[in-house]
């Protein structure tokens, strides 16, 4: 799997280049040429752009909002001090929108079907994470430059999530585990052309979208999820850990983005509000997530705050000092998350408590937690099942520890758990971690005409809440 990354990745990436970085605005965007590269490599190339671009920047912003991670110095991204980097936006459009458009029109042409659901799957994906970090964005018209559209419109959220599950809905018809409906073994750093498995992520994903909005669109939430969840044939979704969507990185010129970024900065800590949690619940997830200090106990920094001392808790160098590391896209104790809480909820038949001590259960085995530790926490006044919805919220959160992108959604849709702004913050008057990201500069000068005037942007990270985002009395 290795040498196959490489071999893909090196010897396209002369012909797409793109970045994550502050300097972005800098680069020509429009290098662009995709019938110069085999389909499988922009495939490929895809995938990798948004598992470097994103896992880098949770790092810097995502990951401080929910109380993960924050940093000892350079704290001008926690306190909101300088703009979210433009790399976000720049490469969900200039790269993988156009990118992803041009997989799906060769894979129709050439009649791969199995290229073409994995690639509406990804697409799906990224544009899920372009709607929910700013809201209204450029969806129907996203990635059209070749074809002449260079000012796409914005669609409202509510358009995006209808027309995204209705696009997974056509994934999983055209997934078929059938060599004759094609092969997307030679650019599929996921599965390695496993359509089982991309199957699987397509339908757990539908369940992300699903749960999603069903704080603002309870019916319509209910029908999709219960859809799933109740023809397992046609729909199946998740059954273990070896399932987890993910790309694993080769290490050597390839690194996992959280290790790269630590080797450049280093001043990354582990954040209070993970630390107290984890060690309140006696969670014995603490000693994978962070390194003790010299006297073996753990001390979270306060996010927005620097390090004045090294008395703070490390994240463990399993995320930070681990070239051949991977960055996620969804999990199999994410998807038993979502299925307690649907039948918590009453969208589902199904056992709430089994589905969330599953999910426990999945998220501990990710670090080769032993069943009687398990078993332990699980029976923990503090984490047993009482029917309280709010524990549901508090240990996926807790298992979304480098996936900082889903926590950040999650936290805006459920307010759990819920703490304020980092501390020496830029700017006063909220109660609560960003809202959403600003629209970039870029966007600002050239498409001006087509950005939402309701889209309200108050001190670039608050004002406007996603439409899915119904929390009230937060500023």
């Amino acid at each position: 799997m290795k040498n196959k990354i490489y071999l893909i990745l090196t010897g396209f990436v002369f012909i797409f280049i793109s970045s994550c970085t502050k300097d972005f605005d800098a680069i020509n965007t429009n290098p662009n040429n995709p019938e110069l590269a085999p389909v499988e490599n922009v495939f490929a190339y895809t995938i990798k752009s948004v598992s470097s671009c994103f896992g880098t920047t949770e790092m810097e912003t995502a990951a401080g909002y929910v109380g993960h991670v924050t940093k000892g110095k350079y704290t001008d991204i926690t306190t909101y001090t300088s703009p979210p980097s433009s790399g976000v936006w720049n490469v969900i459009y200039r790269t993988t929108a156009s990118n992803a458009n041009f997989v799906i029109s060769e894979a129709k042409k050439t009649e791969n079907f199995n290229l073409l659901g994995a690639t509406m799957v990804l697409k799906v994906y990224v544009m899920q994470l372009a709607t929910d970090i700013y809201g209204k964005v450029p969806y129907s018209e996203a990635g059209l430059g070749n074809d002449g559209i260079i000012y796409p419109a914005y669609d409202t959220e509510q358009d995006i999530y209808y027309d995204m599950l209705a696009k997974l809905d056509t994934a999983n018809d055209l997934l078929i585990n059938d060599p004759q409906n094609g092969n997307i073994e030679d650019g599929d750093l996921l599965y390695e052309g496993n359509i089982t498995k991309w199957k699987r992520f397509c339908n757990s994903l539908h369940l992300r979208l699903a749960i999603r909005i069903s704080n603002i669109d309870e019916n319509k939430a209910s029908s999709e999820i219960s859809k799933i969840f109740n023809d397992p044939d046609k729909y199946p979704i998740f059954q273990s850990n070896a399932d987890n969507a993910f790309l694993a990185y080769p290490g050597e010129d390839w690194v996992e983005p959280w290790t790269a970024r630590h080797s450049a900065i280093g001043v990354d800590w582990m954040a209070k509000p993970i630390i107290d949690s984890l060690l309140n619940y006696s969670d014995p997830r603490i000693a994978f997530y962070a390194d003790t200090l010299t006297d073996g106990t753990y001390v979270g920094l306060t996010v927005g705050e620097e390090a004045t001392t090294t008395n703070y808790s490390k994240v463990n160098d399993l995320f930070v000092n681990n070239p051949t590391g991977s960055v996620f896209f969804l999990k199999y104790a994410e998807v038993e998350f979502i299925i307690a809480e649907a039948a918590k909820r009453g969208f589902i038949t199904a056992d709430a408590q089994t589905a969330y001590e599953t999910a426990i259960d999945a998220s501990c085995k990710e670090y080769g937690i032993s069943d009687g530790d398990i078993s332990t926490y699980l029976a923990g006044s503090k984490v047993a099942w009482d029917d309280d919805i709010n524990k549901i919220y508090i240990q996926k959160w807790i298992s979304l520890f480098r996936q900082s992108w889903e926590a950040w959604a999650e936290m805006r849709r459920t307010d759990i758990p819920t703490f304020p702004p980092a501390a020496n913050s830029n700017y006063s008057g909220h109660n609560r971690p960003p809202f959403r990201f600003p629209y970039p500069d870029s966007e600002i000068m050239l498409n001006s005409d087509n950005i939402p005037q309701d889209v309200n942007e108050d001190d670039n990270y608050w004002g406007y809440q996603i439409w899915w985002d119904t929390r009230t009395n937060v500023q």
